[in-house]
């Protein structure tokens, strides 16, 4: 027997969901009434501070003392949903304690120009997104851990990565796309890319949560530009939900892209599209809503993720409880 299509939202902040543990309790009720069984909830977003307690990063000084991200995984849990904490991994801005103690390890792009990132292939930069993982899996009843920003964020050429390139005999300073050798510079930035997501898969089967990643709906593209070959990470089972992002107004794309993805999935993990009610790239109506999950529905995937919960109105929560 297939199970049934499943519910989640995304949502920006723990705080959302109110600002006392009987608030937040009745926001989860709201959600499951309507038959949402996944909340995705950010506790790390790119400026860095950490929104759960944790000895890893900076605490974000707004951190309520009652908790609310233990309160959240609770209340979920009484209700028969599943919370996964949600970290978007790579950018590290202005609160980021791993670039305050050591700057070189920011990415560095093209022309020496610095973003505020760190270089998603370093492994000290790993081993410090994956202490953060470790923070929240062990000090909290979540039911999975969620991978955003899981990429690089354009080509890093900072002293690590030119350093190990150079290794390979290849000059990435000055390194094109129409070379020959450019392959061999994407190859091993996917390597190192899909190395964390399997330091990740292990550390989810060690405390026996899930893992979902939110990816681009367009593999091709990102593969190239970001190093996230999702399509690898499905192929070697190191998620237990992938969540193809596809933020569009246009249901006929949404239903194009998601069976293109579908397909290189080929049912090795379970495929929840994310719709974008209101982002930056969409601003969905009830109907319109609607209709793109009801796309989802024929097309064979195996539920749907809405970014994000703040834009749902009670409108949407009724029209989708109607939907079974």
């Amino acid at each position: 027997m297939s199970k049934p299509f499943g519910f989640g939202t995304w949502a920006h902040r723990v705080y959302d969901f109110g600002d006392s543990p009987d608030a937040v309790d009745t926001s989860v009720e709201r959600l499951t009434d309507a038959g949402f069984s996944l909340i995705v909830v950010s506790v790390k977003n790119p400026p860095g501070y950490a929104d759960f307690q944790t000895d890893v990063a900076h605490v974000n000084p707004a951190y309520p003392d009652w908790d609310p991200l233990k309160v959240l995984a609770e209340s979920a849990d009484r209700h028969g949903a599943k919370v996964h904490a949600w970290m978007c991994v790579f950018p590290e801005g202005a609160n980021s304690a791993l670039l305050e103690k050591t700057p070189q390890l920011a990415a560095v792009l093209e022309g020496e120009r610095r973003i505020r990132w760190a270089c998603a292939c370093h492994p000290e930069v790993q081993a410090y997104e994956l202490a953060l993982y470790r923070s929240v899996a062990e000090r909290y009843p979540v039911h999975g851990l969620h991978l955003d920003y899981i990429r690089t964020g354009e080509h890093c050429r900072c002293e690590y990565c030119k350093a190990q390139m150079a290794a390979r005999g290849l000059d990435i300073t000055t390194l094109a796309g129409k070379d020959p050798a450019y392959g061999e510079w994407v190859n091993w930035r996917c390597d190192r890319v899909t190395a964390f997501v399997e330091q990740m898969r292990a550390l989810t089967r060690e405390k026996g949560i899930e893992l979902s990643a939110a990816v681009s709906a367009q593999i091709i593209s990102w593969l190239f530009s970001n190093a996230q070959d999702w399509a690898r990470w499905v192929e070697k089972g190191l998620l237990d939900f992938l969540f193809p992002m596809d933020y569009d107004n246009f249901a006929r794309r949404v239903d194009l892209k998601i069976r293109q993805n579908l397909a290189l999935v080929d049912g090795r993990c379970a495929v929840w599209d994310g719709l974008g009610k209101k982002s930056s790239n969409s601003e969905l109506t009830t109907e319109a809503l609607v209709e793109q999950v009801q796309t989802l529905k024929r097309a064979g995937a195996q539920g749907v993720v809405i970014f994000n919960y703040k834009a749902l109105t009670d409108a949407d929560l009724a029209a989708i409880g109607r939907m079974g």
